[in-house]
């Protein structure tokens, strides 16, 4: 298997994510809660910053949050957010967070799940104050992570033969 069908099939099957690396004021798990427009009197947060961001659909899962799935296509939850400690997803951590990752599992979900990634790259990019990073390197363009995407779907359906979010891919 050559390297560029390995990396595609480790991006159909474990997510492309995008860390949100902010660049001044680190949250913490209060300030993360309002994308959910929740507070807790235990974890006050810091900052508004994540209230702008609650018209997205994140809902709490757990100690991560996600925009959940509504309809009967694909996984249950179409993408992830968890927070970042150097490099590493942290769970039951209050924080302050380095960053934040978003993750959509292309072959989990249906290919509309695309637009939803892109509109939520977008209003973090323009709503928090974070440097955006693929791979570990500054994104400059959201069009090579669309190619990328566009191309792991084409995978799905070439080469693994199923369409993603269908019961065949789950």
């Amino acid at each position: 298997m050559d390297t560029l069908t390995q990396d595609l099939e480790a991006l159909a099957f474990e997510g492309i994510s995008i860390d949100f690396q902010f660049n001044s004021d680190k949250p913490t798990f209060g300030d993360l809660l309002l994308i959910v427009d929740s507070e807790n009197p235990n974890s006050l947060p810091n900052s508004r910053e994540f209230k702008k961001l609650n018209k997205l659909g994140f809902e709490q899962i757990d100690d991560y949050f996600g925009i959940k799935n509504n309809n009967d296509t694909g996984d249950n939850v179409k993408l992830w957010l968890f927070p970042i400690i150097n490099g590493e997803e942290v769970y039951n951590n209050e924080g302050p967070f380095d960053a934040i990752r978003l993750t959509y599992v292309v072959v989990r979900n249906d290919t509309n799940t695309a637009d939803l990634f892109e509109k939520v790259f977008k209003a973090f990019s323009s709503n928090l104050d974070v440097t955006a990073k693929y791979d570990g390197k500054p994104i400059e363009s959201y069009n090579a992570i669309q190619r990328t995407i566009r191309e792991t779907i084409q995978y799905c359906g070439q080469v693994l033969k199923v369409e993603p979010g269908s019961n065949e891919a789950l």
